[in-house]
C-alpha cells in the first residue's frame, strides 16, 4: 500500500479518538491536552520533543512555549490514571478482526544522562552491546493485519529503587520492585486476561528472559504459549516408537539443539523460513526414571521447534504447549515479527524514544499517548489504504 502523511490524521479524528480512549479523565482540561498530545505526537516531524510537538500545534515561539508548559504538566505533573486509557485500546485493537497472538516486544533507547526515569546500563540484544538506556517490555494485541500494544512496564534496576531519595524523584511507587521482564510480563497478561478473552502468548528471548519459569506461570493461568529457548535448554524429549502399540520415551534431559542434530535447512525452494517439531514433556522438575512414561502419556501436548531462515542461518527454538502443526506455528511467529516492525515504528514515527522525562508516572502517562497515537495512526491507515508517514 502506498505511503500516507500522517498530516492525513485532521482535529476531527484526533478529537473522536482521544474522547474514546481517555473518557475516563476527569477534568475538561485534562481531555484537552490528552488529545492536544496526540495531535502532537501524530504531526510533529522529527523528534517529538514537547517543544517540537507544541510548535506543531501552534504559531509563534510564544504561543508556542505556553503550550508546551501545558503539555510537560500534563504528562509529567498531573496524577491521572493510565490504565483505564490501556484497557479501551486493548478493545480497539482487534476491531472485527480475531485475535492471533498476545505478543511481547522489547524497546531499549538509549540515553546519555542519568536523570530520565529508569536509566541503567544493560546489554542490548538488537545490537549486541551493552548501553546506557532505558528499557520496557510491552505486551501487544497481534491480528492477521498487525500488533498493536496495549501494556508496558518499565523495567528498573536496584538502582532506582533502594535509593529512597532517588525513588521520591521520580514518584516510583513504593510496590513497583525491580522485577526482570517475564515476570512484568505475566503482570502484564494478568491485566489484560481480567478484561479479555485469553490468546496464545508468543515471546521472544529479548522479552522472557526465564521462558522456563514464564511457562510454568502461564500454565497456571491457563494461558497457552509459544516462547523461545536457548538451544543449551534442557528440555525431556518423547520419542515415539515406531513399531508397537506403546510409544517410548528417552528418560533424562537433552539440549534442545541436540534435537535436531542432522537437520539440514536447504529446501529446493531455495533459502526460506524451514520448522522442525518434536514431542517433548512439559517443563517442570525432572520426573523420575520409573515415572517418565506416565507422565508423558498424561501430559497436555508440548512441541518443541526449531526454526532456520535460510541454509547455514542460525536456528531459534520455540516451546509451546498448542497443538498447531507448522503452517499454525509460523502464523504465530510472523505475529512475533510484526511486534518487532510496530516496535521500530513507535520509535521511528510515534515517539517511543523521545520521552525525557524524569517522572514514571510520566513515563507511562506517556507510553499511553504514544500506543494511542499508533492506534490512530493505524486505524486511519486502513481507512485510507495505506501506510502512514511523516510528510516531508
Amino acid at each position: 500500500m502506498d505511503a500516507q502523511p500522517l498530516s492525513l490524521v485532521g482535529e476531527a479524528a484526533v478529537s473522536r479518538f482521544a474522547e474514546q480512549v481517555f473518557a475516563h479523565l476527569g477534568r475538561t482540561d485534562q481531555r484537552r491536552w490528552a488529545r492536544a498530545y496526540l495531535q502532537g505526537l501524530l504531526a510533529a516531524p522529527g523528534r517529538k520533543s514537547l517543544a517540537n510537538m507544541a510548535a506543531s500545534l501552534t504559531s509563534g515561539p510564544a504561543a508556542a512555549a505556553t503550550v508546551s508548559l501545558s503539555l510537560q504538566q500534563f504528562i509529567n505533573g498531573s496524577p491521572w490514571d493510565w490504565r483505564p486509557a490501556r484497557r479501551v485500546l486493548a478493545e480497539l485493537a482487534a476491531g472485527p478482526r480475531p485475535v492471533r497472538a498476545w505478543t511481547a516486544g522489547l524497546a531499549v533507547v538509549p540515553k546519555r544522562g542519568d536523570q530520565v526515569v529508569g536509566v541503567h546500563r544493560r546489554f542490548d540484544p538488537a545490537t549486541g552491546r551493552t548501553v546506557k538506556c532505558q528499557a520496557a517490555c510491552g505486551l501487544f494485541v497481534a491480528t492477521d493485519r498487525d500488533a498493536v500494544p496495549v501494556d508496558w512496564s518499565l523495567l528498573l534496576d536496584p538502582s532506582w529503587t533502594d535509593d529512597p531519595q532517588r525513588r521520591a524523584r521520580a514518584r516510583i511507587p513504593g510496590e513497583v520492585a525491580p522485577l526482570p521482564a517475564g515476570e512484568l510480563l505475566v503482570g502484564m497478561v494478568d491485566r489484560l486476561a481480567a478484561h479479555h478473552p485469553v490468546a496464545p502468548l508468543v515471546a521472544g528471548l529479548d522479552a522472557a528472559d526465564d521462558p522456563i519459569r514464564l511457562a510454568a506461570a502461564l500454565a497456571r493461568r491457563s494461558v497457552p504459549y509459544l516462547l523461545e529457548v536457548r538451544g543449551g535448554q534442557a528440555v525431556r524429549p518423547v520419542l515415539q516408537a515406531t513399531t508397537g502399540r506403546h510409544g517410548r520415551v528417552r528418560q533424562g534431559a537433552v539440549a534442545a539443539e541436540s534435537l535436531f542434530p542432522r537437520w539440514r535447512s536447504r529446501t529446493a525452494a531455495g533459502t526460506v523460513a524451514v520448522l522442525r517439531g518434536t514431542p517433548v514433556l512439559p517443563p517442570g522438575p525432572a520426573a523420575a526414571p520409573a515415572s517418565v512414561a506416565s507422565a508423558a502419556s498424561a501430559a497436555p501436548v508440548h512441541r518443541l521447534w526449531a526454526r532456520c531462515d535460510g541454509d547455514g542461518g542460525p536456528r531459534r527454538y520455540w516451546l509451546t504447549d498448542l497443538a498447531e502443526d507448522a503452517p499454525g506455528v509460523l502464523a504465530l511467529l510472523d505475529a512475533a515479527s510484526a511486534t518487532r516492525s510496530t516496535v521500530d515504528r513507535l520509535g521511528s514515527d510515534f515517539g517511543l524514544l523521545d520521552f525525557s522525562g524524569r517522572s514514571y508516572t510520566g513515563w507511562h502517562h506517556h507510553m499511553t499517548l504514544v500506543s494511542a497515537a499508533y492506534a490512530l495512526g493505524r486505524d486511519l491507515a486502513v481507512r485510507v489504504g495505506g501506510t502512514l508517514r511523516h510528510s516531508a
